[in-house]
């Protein structure tokens, strides 16, 4: 029995309409978009010019081509043109996890989609815009095709390497992708001695994909970095916190899993070696979450106790061709109905006309992107790309934000001359005790002159 296409078109195209409902809001889109922009315009070969703090650093392109990506989105649609991009991959992702599901428990696609929803609900915070989102379904289609590829489909195994070597080019992400082909090979190659070639040349091609991009080796930089130091202090980097909903949620899933592994039939080794590496990562952080309920969802459906559901769903080319239209009439309607312009409500808005020009003003970390893409004549302290200010600029910046010992001194020593941040932030309250000049502010942000 063939596992139907029609239910995953219509809840994946379904939810790609739903995320058609918000509006453009990431932080980081506006220094993706900066960065692909320059990309164009000038190549790879370039130091950083978005900053005053590492001004002229080598820049890091582990996610060019999703940035490109999204860049192209815009040129074609402008913020509408991103908000399509998104959707049509939140819909392929979804589709994704409930086509592995159902594949998992083709006798019962119901059963499929109730095991699919704790990854759709979790996924639903990577639903932004920004190549991780294309991370996210590069990783869902790996699992589709290291289960069939397991189950004997030497096409699925052989797809796994191109896929690696394009997911590494999208998002730092691929490095979970290229873990998870290789201990899944190692295990194929010792339970099929038959087909230990296939597995060893896949697992050698996938590695050899992921040194595919511009960096090389270098590629390998940002995943490692941020898998050996997460940075613990930006929210979606912090710990999972079960009392959240989404800590809720993963937990929820993760004990379904360990339920399942311990009342129904022994699973098969091949399993257990995807899901070990992939629980392990998404206990590192709150962010990794998503991965978990993405890779557990078909060995859920498999085990889930619930034969009375509907057994059966319209399959079939001719409805998988209705649905299809559905999912696409869907996404097209949606988009025509979002947002036309991004969600400006949290960022200094009306600080851009009184904004000193040149380097020397400090702004919030998530305020950063945002003046690389809307005022690009005031370079950046810090912005959201993270891995460039590690170390002495990030500190200078906690220290300067929060009023730490010897601020004062890193003031004088940096040359920053003007602050943009919140008036609850201690170095405003401060700055306002001090008598500092206000050149402008709002209900979110004071613009500060250093006296």
């Amino acid at each position: 029995m063939k596992s139907s296409l029609a239910v995953p078109l219509l809840v994946g195209g379904a939810f790609a309409f739903l995320s058609t409902r918000f509006a453009v809001h990431d932080s980081d889109v506006f220094w993706q978009l900066a960065t692909a922009r320059d990309l164009l315009a000038r190549g790879f070969a370039r130091g950083d010019a978005f900053s005053w703090t590492v001004a002229g650093a080598p820049l890091a392109s582990d996610q060019w081509l999703g940035q490109l990506l999204f860049y192209g989105a815009w040129l074609l649609g402008s913020w509408q043109g991103i908000i399509a991009l998104r959707a049509i991959a939140v819909g392929v992702l979804v589709g994704l996890v409930v086509f592995a599901a159902s594949d998992a428990r083709r006798d019962r696609p119901f059963v499929a989609v109730l095991a699919a929803l704790p990854a759709v609900f979790l996924s639903r915070f990577v639903w932004a815009e920004r190549p991780e989102l294309l991370g996210f379904v590069c990783f869902a289609l790996l699992v589709v095709l290291l289960r069939r590829g397991r189950a004997g489909s030497d096409r699925a195994l052989v797809a796994t390497a191109p896929l690696v070597a394009l997911w590494a080019n999208l998002h730092g992400s691929f490095a979970l992708g290229v873990v998870l082909v290789g201990v899944v090979c190692a295990e194929g190659a010792w339970s099929d001695p038959a087909r230990r070639r296939s597995y060893v040349a896949v697992a050698l091609a996938a590695v050899a994909g992921s040194l595919a991009t511009p960096a090389g080796l270098g590629a390998w930089t940002a995943p490692g970095f941020h898998f050996t130091q997460p940075p613990r202090e930006i929210q979606e980097w912090s710990v999972i916190d079960v009392r959240s909903i989404p800590g809720g949620l993963f937990a929820l899933c993760l004990g379904a899993v360990l339920a399942l592994a311990f009342t129904s039939p022994r699973a098969p080794l091949s399993e257990i070696v995807l899901l070990l590496p992939v629980a392990f990562l998404s206990l590192t952080a709150a962010r990794q979450m998503p991965y978990l309920a993405i890779a557990a969802a078909p060995f859920i459906a498999g085990r889930l106790p619930w034969p009375r559901l509907p057994p059966s769903v319209p399959s079939g080319r001719r409805a998988a061709r209705i649905t299809a239209a559905l999912a696409a009439g869907l996404v097209i309607v949606g988009v025509g109905t979002s947002a036309p312009t991004p969600d400006l409500s949290g960022f200094p808005t009306g600080a851009l006309a009184a904004l000193p020009s040149g380097p020397g003003t400090l702004t919030l970390y998530d305020w950063g992107g945002y003046l690389i893409w809307y005022a690009p004549g005031t370079p950046v302290f810090i912005d959201g790309r993270l891995v460039p200010y590690v170390g002495a600029t990030l500190d200078e910046y906690r220290a300067v934000l929060g009023v730490a010992p010897g601020w004062r001194a890193i003031v004088e020593r940096a040359a920053i001359r003007t602050l943009l941040v919140r008036p609850t932030d201690p170095v405003a309250v401060r700055a306002v005790d001090l008598g500092w000049q206000v050149l402008a502010r709002g209900p979110e942000f004071m613009l500060l002159r250093i006296r």
